[in-house]
């Protein structure tokens, strides 16, 4: 049996040098309190509702001639087809902010919640950009674009939607095509860049409405400088903001995971709140470069370094083992809102974690157990087998230190001599919670199916929604 991983840390919230750690607020590492981060995030989609509404405004402030001689429901077609390539050209442009890791939007939406609204945005351009071409050539009585050099800029149209509809199946079925992460992430990006400056080019030569030196035109040049130097920005940003730490040890955690230790190479410290994750890039020759996020499981209370654990499910954590001490990581962050300091002082918690979705609960209660927090809290921790877990004798310490803690292994593959056996439903909810009281604020943390399960059951039982946070360790594929 593989023993528990116990963190090397001190025993108490010290430094290094022997003196008293501060305790970091939510204020003080950067988060936004409830009411900051609703003004912040009503700018933001108001600034971006604007843009799209100046747009729509163009074909009919600024009218091409070829709208001039349609009547009746041929107008109508037409004009819907500008207005629904203008609006796709906009969610297009959208996609770089939305997953360019900015600390702006992240503080505000969560990065999470940013990479769904990626993806949803992207399909949702991809279908508009099918329907696009159908509007604009149906009032022309033509089925596709003649081969004619008068036509080029239709044809960079046709160009932009193979390379669009590539980029959508190739992010959603890159496992069916035995794709590498780090392969299809440089070729994502590349598929990125060739389509935006391929819709600007579309954008001004296929419609007179953008061909004369007037607003319509200044503004896709100006919108696409923005989209430039933003990109400038974010690969900056991702290559400056990282800190460089090394590896102290890697060990294994359970089945098919590691836990590694690393310590900061340079002087700077790195601020974060329990629950928090971040973007690590191993510079080793065992393992790819590219950056991967993972939940930071040690707790800023202590000094000397951070801890992730990393579970072995995909083409690049197979490799994560490999990793030595002595290795160079690069770690760029930190991210999300998933943590209890967001929360009322004093308030129950309910923590429902699966599998490697315990790293942020360790995190929590680490920085818990430092601070002497009284707090009733309930862990529900959901493996599959007793081999997958680790920390079991640290949550039991726990329990000692933590007067009013509690953890609940369940099993959902093989029964273990102790814990609960079967899926974390609704109904075993109702019987490991039926003392909790509803106003307790729920945790959830694990893979997207079981996190969707959780959500409905515990507002089936009576928690209400908005005290229910979650944080799906899988929002991006590996």
């Amino acid at each position: 049996m593989i023993r528990p991983i116990l963190p090397k840390l001190p025993a108490s919230p010290v430094s290094e040098k022997g003196s008293a750690m501060p305790v970091p607020q939510a204020a003080s590492i950067g988060l936004m309190t409830l009411r900051a981060r609703y003004v912040w995030g009503a700018i933001v989609v108001a600034a971006a509702l604007l843009l799209i509404a100046a747009a729509l405004v163009v074909p009919f402030r600024f009218e091409s001639p070829s709208i001039y001689y349609k009547f009746g429901v041929y107008k109508l077609l037409l004009r819907t087809g500008k207005l629904v390539g203008l609006t796709a050209a906009l969610l297009l442009v959208f996609q770089l902010p939305l997953a360019g890791r900015l600390k702006s939007l992240d503080r505000a939406f969560s990065l999470p919640a940013l990479c769904r609204a990626h993806r949803i945005g992207a399909y949702t351009a991809a279908l508009l950009v099918l329907a696009h071409p159908a509007f604009v050539l149906l009032p022309d009585d033509m089925y596709m674009v003649p081969f004619q050099a008068r036509y080029w800029p239709e044809w960079v149209g046709a160009g932009l939607l193979l390379l669009i509809l590539s980029q959508v199946a190739l992010s959603r079925f890159r496992r069916l095509f035995s794709i590498r992460y780090h392969r299809w992430q440089w070729v994502h990006r590349l598929i990125g860049i060739a389509v935006v400056a391929g819709l600007a080019v579309h954008v001004l030569y296929v419609s007179e409405t953008f061909q004369s030196d007037g607003p319509p035109r200044r503004a896709v040049f100006i919108l696409a400088g923005c989209w430039a130097l933003l990109w400038i920005w974010v690969r900056l940003q991702s290559g400056g903001r990282r800190r460089p730490f090394t590896v102290s040890s890697v060990a294994a955690a359970g089945k098919d995971a590691y836990t590694l230790d690393l310590v900061p190479a340079g002087p700077r410290p790195f601020f974060y709140a329990p629950g928090q994750f971040a973007f690590f890039s191993f510079h080793s020759p065992r393992i790819s470069a590219e950056a991967h996020p993972f939940t930071l499981s040690s707790t800023p209370t202590r000094a000397g370094g951070l801890q992730i654990t990393v579970r072995c499910c995909g083409d690049w954590t197979d490799r994560i083992g490999a990793v030595e001490e002595g290795d160079t990581v690069y770690v760029q962050g930190p991210f999300g809102r998933f943590t209890h300091l967001l929360d009322e002082p004093g308030r129950k918690i309910v923590m429902v974690a699966g599998g490697i979705g315990i790293t942020p609960f360790l995190s929590m209660l680490r920085y818990m157990r430092d601070t002497e927090d009284p707090r009733f809290v309930t862990l529900i921790w959901s493996n599959r087998a007793e081999e997958y877990l680790f920390c079991r004798r640290e949550l039991d310490e726990m329990g000692q230190k933590l007067t009013h803690f509690t953890w609940i292994p369940t099993f959902t593959r093989r029964q273990a001599l102790f814990g609960h056996f079967g899926r974390v439903d609704r109904v075993l909810l109702q019987h490991l919670l039926a003392d909790t009281p509803r106003s307790a604020a729920v945790y959830v943390c694990g893979p997207p199916e079981m996190i969707r399960e959780v959500c409905a059951a515990a507002r089936q039982l009576g928690f209400a929604a908005d005290s229910i946070k979650q944080e799906a360790f899988g929002f991006e594929r590996k």
